[in-house]
Protein backbone atom coordinates (compact mmCIF):
# COMPACT_ATOMS: atom_id res chain seq x y z
CA UNK A 1 0.00 0.00 0.00
CA UNK A 2 1.52 3.52 -1.27
CA UNK A 3 0.84 6.05 1.78
CA UNK A 4 -0.71 8.51 -1.12
CA UNK A 5 -0.08 11.76 1.01
CA UNK A 6 3.56 11.33 1.30
CA UNK A 7 4.04 11.98 -2.30
CA UNK A 8 1.61 15.02 -2.57
CA UNK A 9 3.85 17.15 -0.33
CA UNK A 10 7.24 18.07 -2.03
CA UNK A 11 10.14 17.28 0.11
CA UNK A 12 11.09 21.50 0.54
CA UNK A 13 7.74 21.52 2.16
CA UNK A 14 8.29 18.70 4.88
CA UNK A 15 11.88 20.03 6.05
CA UNK A 16 9.96 23.55 5.98
CA UNK A 17 7.58 21.98 8.02
CA UNK A 18 10.02 20.13 10.24
CA UNK A 19 12.23 22.96 10.49
CA UNK A 20 9.72 25.24 11.62
CA UNK A 21 6.56 23.84 12.64
CA UNK A 22 6.70 22.66 16.18
CA UNK A 23 8.26 24.74 18.77
CA UNK A 24 6.19 26.23 22.19
CA UNK A 25 7.15 29.66 21.40
CA UNK A 26 6.37 31.37 18.31
CA UNK A 27 8.27 33.69 16.07
CA UNK A 28 8.78 36.83 15.33
CA UNK A 29 9.51 36.34 12.07
CA UNK A 30 7.08 35.13 9.31
CA UNK A 31 8.23 32.96 6.73
CA UNK A 32 7.90 33.38 3.14
CA UNK A 33 5.10 31.24 2.36
CA UNK A 34 5.15 28.26 0.71
CA UNK A 35 3.87 27.34 -3.01
CA UNK A 36 1.82 24.31 -3.00
CA UNK A 37 -0.01 23.35 -6.02
CA UNK A 38 0.41 27.07 -7.55
CA UNK A 39 -1.23 28.56 -4.61
CA UNK A 40 0.39 30.48 -1.79
CA UNK A 41 0.01 28.57 1.56
CA UNK A 42 -1.86 31.68 3.06
CA UNK A 43 -4.20 31.68 0.49
CA UNK A 44 -4.96 27.65 0.96
CA UNK A 45 -8.11 27.20 2.37
CA UNK A 46 -7.66 24.01 4.71
CA UNK A 47 -9.52 20.87 4.28
CA UNK A 48 -12.22 20.09 6.66
CA UNK A 49 -12.04 16.81 6.62
CA UNK A 50 -8.74 14.96 5.44
CA UNK A 51 -9.48 13.10 2.57
CA UNK A 52 -6.60 10.27 3.67
CA UNK A 53 -4.39 10.51 6.52
CA UNK A 54 -1.24 12.14 5.51
CA UNK A 55 1.12 15.72 6.22
CA UNK A 56 -0.85 18.62 6.60
CA UNK A 57 1.22 21.52 5.93
CA UNK A 58 0.98 24.38 8.78
CA UNK A 59 -0.77 27.52 8.00
CA UNK A 60 1.79 30.31 7.54
CA UNK A 61 0.82 31.80 10.35
CA UNK A 62 0.82 29.01 12.53
CA UNK A 63 4.73 28.44 11.30
CA UNK A 64 6.99 28.62 14.35
CA UNK A 65 10.66 27.88 14.60
CA UNK A 66 12.60 24.91 15.50
CA UNK A 67 15.95 23.77 15.81
CA UNK A 68 17.50 22.75 12.54
CA UNK A 69 19.27 19.15 13.01
CA UNK A 70 20.13 17.68 9.88
CA UNK A 71 19.91 14.41 10.32
CA UNK A 72 16.47 14.33 11.48
CA UNK A 73 15.70 16.54 8.58
CA UNK A 74 17.43 13.43 6.17
CA UNK A 75 15.68 10.57 7.91
CA UNK A 76 12.07 12.69 7.25
CA UNK A 77 13.36 12.68 3.70
CA UNK A 78 14.20 9.08 3.71
CA UNK A 79 10.81 8.06 5.81
CA UNK A 80 9.11 9.66 2.33
CA UNK A 81 10.63 8.00 -0.20
CA UNK A 82 10.28 4.76 1.69
CA UNK A 83 6.96 5.72 1.94
CA UNK A 84 6.41 6.25 -1.66
CA UNK A 85 7.81 3.58 -2.65
CA UNK A 86 5.28 1.47 -0.85
CA UNK A 87 7.90 0.43 2.25
CA UNK A 88 5.95 2.20 5.13
CA UNK A 89 7.67 -0.32 7.62
CA UNK A 90 11.02 1.31 6.52
CA UNK A 91 9.29 4.70 7.01
CA UNK A 92 8.54 4.44 9.92
CA UNK A 93 11.62 2.67 11.00
CA UNK A 94 12.80 5.73 9.79
CA UNK A 95 11.13 8.17 11.85
CA UNK A 96 11.42 6.29 14.60
CA UNK A 97 15.25 6.96 14.12
CA UNK A 98 14.40 10.99 13.73
CA UNK A 99 12.13 10.53 17.16
CA UNK A 100 15.25 8.97 18.97
CA UNK A 101 17.55 11.81 17.59
CA UNK A 102 14.73 14.82 18.43
CA UNK A 103 11.83 13.44 20.87
CA UNK A 104 10.68 16.63 21.91
CA UNK A 105 9.22 17.33 17.61
CA UNK A 106 5.65 17.06 17.60
CA UNK A 107 5.61 17.23 14.17
CA UNK A 108 8.01 13.67 13.73
CA UNK A 109 5.63 11.89 16.24
CA UNK A 110 2.72 13.58 13.92
CA UNK A 111 4.19 11.72 10.93
CA UNK A 112 4.48 8.78 12.47
CA UNK A 113 0.91 8.60 13.70
CA UNK A 114 -0.22 9.55 9.88
CA UNK A 115 1.84 6.32 8.81
CA UNK A 116 0.66 3.98 11.43
CA UNK A 117 -2.82 5.12 10.46
CA UNK A 118 -2.17 4.28 7.21
CA UNK A 119 -1.12 0.98 7.76
CA UNK A 120 -4.09 0.29 9.70
CA UNK A 121 -3.32 0.62 12.91
CA UNK A 122 -5.89 3.34 14.69
CA UNK A 123 -5.46 2.92 18.20
CA UNK A 124 -1.88 3.11 17.98
CA UNK A 125 -2.32 6.51 15.36
CA UNK A 126 -4.27 7.75 18.49
CA UNK A 127 -1.36 7.16 20.68
CA UNK A 128 1.15 8.69 18.84
CA UNK A 129 -1.45 11.70 17.88
CA UNK A 130 -1.78 12.42 21.70
CA UNK A 131 2.34 12.47 22.26
CA UNK A 132 2.22 14.85 19.47
CA UNK A 133 -0.43 17.16 20.86
CA UNK A 134 1.86 16.97 24.25
CA UNK A 135 5.01 18.14 23.03
CA UNK A 136 2.97 20.79 20.59
CA UNK A 137 1.97 23.34 23.88
CA UNK A 138 1.07 26.44 22.53
CA UNK A 139 0.97 25.41 18.71
CA UNK A 140 -2.97 25.41 17.71
CA UNK A 141 -2.18 24.61 14.37
CA UNK A 142 -0.18 21.50 15.05
CA UNK A 143 -2.60 20.21 17.85
CA UNK A 144 -5.78 20.66 15.38
CA UNK A 145 -4.38 18.73 12.73
CA UNK A 146 -3.36 16.11 15.41
CA UNK A 147 -6.95 16.26 16.62
CA UNK A 148 -8.09 15.23 12.73
CA UNK A 149 -5.84 12.80 12.81
CA UNK A 150 -7.86 11.36 16.51
CA UNK A 151 -10.88 11.91 14.36
CA UNK A 152 -9.34 9.46 11.67
CA UNK A 153 -8.29 6.55 14.14
CA UNK A 154 -11.66 6.79 15.61
CA UNK A 155 -14.22 6.36 12.86
CA UNK A 156 -11.79 3.70 12.00
CA UNK A 157 -12.62 2.13 15.24
CA UNK A 158 -16.20 2.75 14.67
CA UNK A 159 -16.13 5.73 17.58
CA UNK A 160 -18.29 7.99 15.78
CA UNK A 161 -19.41 9.82 19.39
CA UNK A 162 -15.32 10.32 19.95
CA UNK A 163 -14.53 10.81 16.23
CA UNK A 164 -17.16 13.95 16.48
CA UNK A 165 -15.61 15.11 19.81
CA UNK A 166 -12.10 15.19 18.35
CA UNK A 167 -13.68 17.00 15.73
CA UNK A 168 -14.85 19.77 17.50
CA UNK A 169 -11.44 19.84 19.36
CA UNK A 170 -9.55 20.65 16.24
CA UNK A 171 -12.37 23.51 15.10
CA UNK A 172 -11.82 25.08 18.36
CA UNK A 173 -8.10 25.18 17.78
CA UNK A 174 -8.59 26.39 14.58
CA UNK A 175 -10.41 28.85 15.52
CA UNK A 176 -7.30 30.35 17.78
Amino acid sequence: MKLSTFHRIPVAVLVLILVHGCSTAPSQQHPTPVVEQGQPLSAQQPPQEPQAPGYAPAPASAVTAHRQVPAVIALLQQAEQQANAGDLESAAASLERAIRIDPRNPVLWYHLATLRLSQGEPAQAEQLANKSNSLAAGNHAQQSRNWLLIAQARRQLNDRSGAAAAEQRARELGAR
